[in-house]
């Protein structure tokens, strides 16, 4: 009964993945930034402090990354202020003199601040009234919805750039989709050409990455309730993140920016 037991033991630890990723990959020919889970099937870290499932990767043209979360806290902070993919080339872990580009950009639905209370109060009776299953339906089509609708990339450092918005449909080579599954899951997928991040393709120097969830931006005009349904969906039972200090400590999270930073060295 022991081995077995041992065998299982050692297959348990054999799947578990580092923080960060730890090895270089070279991407699939076949793969497509399309938001969806087809190449990364395994993905190449687990990172405890975003929640995120992810992998960097690259080919001979584009350095690629790919996202995956599953739990809604963590997508809702995304759906609030996008993901910034920061790549600083002399190695530094630092955002100064550094590539970003942020993504997605969810826009919130401006209007009446007095309707907006009423409205949200309205809406989070009304979720509280409906099954656990109705939300996370409506949850799961508000987010398909609003990542559908999300046509701009937030870009900083680049120096053929001259704009911080660009189209999704650039021509500059870079990418990025984001998508639900059916599972509810989120999916991202992200490719940045070389040329542009001035990286010779095989080059062996290392550089450094960060990956950050910025969260709800701080306007000052915008007051998280129990009862609220926020405009990026993620609302749960009580029409938000629940009431007392839970729901403090969520809204506290939600404009908290969280992130880690990586270093990777291009797979020739």
């Amino acid at each position: 009964m022991l081995l077995p037991m041992l065998l299982l033991s050692i297959g348990v630890s054999a799947q578990k993945l580092p923080d960060v990723q730890a090895k270089s990959i070279l991407v699939p020919s076949t793969v497509r930034i399309d938001g969806k889970n087809l190449e990364w099937d395994s993905f190449a870290a687990e990172n405890k402090r975003t929640n995120l499932w992810y992998t960097i990767a690259n080919d001979d043209k584009n350095l690629y990354l790919a996202i995956k979360a599953n739990d809604n806290e963590t997508i809702t902070k995304i759906m609030a202020g996008g993901i910034s993919f920061t790549i600083n080339t002399k190695g530094k872990k630092r955002e100064q003199d550094a590539f970003i580009m942020t993504y997605p950009l969810i826009a919130r639905a401006s209007g009446n601040r007095g309707n907006m209370g009423q409205n949200r109060q309205r809406a989070g009776q009304e979720r509280q009234e409906q099954s656990q299953k109705e939300r996370d339906s409506m949850n799961l089509a508000q987010r398909k919805t609003q990542l559908a609708g999300v046509k701009e990339i937030k870009v900083l450092g680049f120096k053929q750039i001259t704009d911080t918005l660009i189209s999704i449909y650039n021509e500059h080579g870079i990418k990025a989709v984001a998508k639900m599954d059916e599972q509810g899951a989120y999916i991202y997928e992200a490719a940045i050409p070389l040329s542009l991040l001035e990286i010779a393709a095989g080059s062996s120097h290392e550089i450094a990455y960060q990956i950050k969830l910025n969260g709800l931006p701080n306007t000052g005009n915008f007051a998280m309730r129990a009862n609220a349904a926020p405009a990026f969906g993620g609302a749960n039972a009580r029409g938000n993140f629940g009431g007392g200090g839970n729901a403090n400590a969520a809204r506290q999270d939600l404009m908290t920016a969280t992130d880690f930073w990586g270093k990777y060295i291009l797979q020739k």
